[in-house]
């Protein structure tokens, strides 16, 4: 693996994260029409959800957008 992939992985790796817990979430059968937990969301609604991560992530690799690591790293360095 190069370089950049592993820089790219480890910046962006809270939203990774968050696309791996849905679908971890999905996995495990985490959905409203299984569970009857309105706080797991409808299968549509996990699938819109997860989508959206998706696009964020990738717009944000390709504008080399901030990532929230980033984002904390800078409030942390603030204040020091």
């Amino acid at each position: 693996m190069s370089e950049e992939k592993l820089d790219i992985a480890k910046r962006y790796s809270i939203e990774i994260q968050k696309i791996a817990n849905k679908l971890r979430d999905l996995e495990n059968g985490r959905i409203y029409e299984l569970t009857g937990s309105r706080m797991d969301g409808s299968i549509a609604t996990n699938a819109t959800q997860l989508r959206k991560m998706i696009v964020e992530l990738l717009s944000k690799i390709d504008n080399q957008e901030e990532s929230v690591t980033d984002i904390f790293a800078d409030l942390f360095e603030s204040k020091k």
